[in-house]
């Protein structure tokens, strides 16, 4: 069946990828992305090219996750088009590698704009159409480091574990709406995102920790090790991943999914255990019901 599907953060990687596979399976796509006269018009232009030659459903709209105003005015466009969107992915993010000293606040805050705060806003944008229709489906891309702690990358673990409360909390809150919300964990991923690292402002105090950077040496070695040569993980997995969630009928899609191929057992034990300690939880606040079939089941 043809959905109506936006995308965030379509300009290259996961979010490129996800449109032009549901693109190709039928689905009526806005790839969405910042700078489509700008910064980004090759990408714009590419994916319009792309789904011209495809003969696809693909229509790319200026929606800037850290902005307001943009994220407003794309929501009402969009609305207003289709009557309302029936899934909504959250991939827009970026990363910030680096001494958590090295970050300030307002680094820390830039983060969370995109990662968190830009999540927020685009819920906001697209769920009230929903709720008028009942139905929905938000789709938020996060990461197996949203269930792990990763040193020399405090903000960005931090934002994603961030995200991943938020969306558990709007899968309970919305499943009575007949909306679902779904979180997909990727590992470590040969995508543009670690070309585009965010480095804080501090970043000279580095220098000063002598006896901390062999251990910081040493993990962005292995980590470039990790991405060269024949990497297990390949970004399509991903948008296939997503693909699956979408095609997947309402009430019946678990609540996260992990996509990792190199270190499979990572999220997937702590996603498995906070199941039945959250299982545990809502016993006791009399919330039972919200935990539908197979909410919590964890995929791989």
């Amino acid at each position: 069946m043809k959905k109506t599907i936006v995308v965030t953060g379509s300009s290259t990687g996961f979010g490129k990828l996800t449109v032009q596979t549901l693109a190709k399976d039928g689905h009526q796509v806005f790839a969405t992305m910042r700078g489509v006269t700008g910064k980004n018009k090759k990408f714009a232009d590419e994916l319009t090219q792309w789904a011209k030659e495809k003969e696809v459903a693909v229509e790319v709209v200026e929606l800037d996750v850290t902005s307001d105003e943009s994220v407003s005015k794309a929501a009402a466009y969009i609305n207003q088009k289709t009557g309302g969107v029936d899934v909504v992915v959250n991939n827009a993010g970026i990363y910030g590698g680096g001494l958590d000293e090295s970050f300030s606040v307002q680094d820390y805050k830039n983060i969370f704009e995109v990662n968190v705060f830009g999540v927020l806003r685009v819920v906001r944008g697209f769920l009230p159409a929903m709720r008028k229709r009942n139905t929905g489906l938000f789709v938020q891309v996060s990461s197996v480091m949203g269930r792990i702690v990763m040193p020399f990358a405090g903000a960005y673990t931090s934002s994603k574990w961030a995200i991943e409360a938020v969306a558990e909390t709007l899968r309970y809150e919305l499943a009575p709406q007949g909306i679902d919300s779904v979180i997909v964990q990727p590992g470590a991923f040969p995508t543009e995102i670690f070309s585009k690292v965010y480095h804080g402002e501090n970043e000279s105090v580095t220098a000063e920790y002598t006896q901390t950077q062999p251990y910081l040496q040493g993990f962005y070695n292995a980590f470039t090790q990790m991405m060269s040569g024949d990497v297990p993980n390949q970004p399509q997995d991903v948008a296939d991943a997503i693909k699956k969630l979408i095609d997947t009928p309402s009430g019946e899609r678990p609540l996260r999914v992990t996509v990792d191929k190199m270190m499979p057992n990572t999220a997937v034990p702590i996603n498995d255990t906070q199941s039945k300690v959250q299982e545990g939880f809502f016993g006791y606040m009399q919330l039972g019901n919200l935990l539908q079939t197979n909410s919590l089941v964890e995929s791989n």
